[in-house]
């Protein structure tokens, strides 16, 4: 699977965490990964009110649970699949 540098930073993010990270712990660890730019940091209000990078993030995290390369554990908690 050819993964975009979104999800390789996301992927990573959760690496550092031990593994197993929720949105928010993957938030603020992903600008170690990847730089944010002003339009990734800009508020959004139809989606909340966050930032337009988290909205990126829940998308690219969706399509990393359907790929198998993330484990969705619960309601915003996240694993690195165990390699066998």
């Amino acid at each position: 699977m050819n993964m975009n540098v979104w999800e390789i930073a996301i992927l990573k993010s959760i690496k550092s965490l031990g593994g197993e990270a929720n949105l928010q712990k993957i938030y603020e660890r992903l600008p170690d990964f990847i730089q944010l730019t002003e339009e990734a940091k800009r508020i959004e209000p139809k989606w909340g009110n966050r930032p337009l990078y988290q909205h990126w993030v829940r998308k690219y995290i969706s399509n990393l649970c359907k790929n198998d390369e993330l484990v969705w554990i619960s309601r915003g908690n996240y694993s690195l699949p165990e390699k066998v």
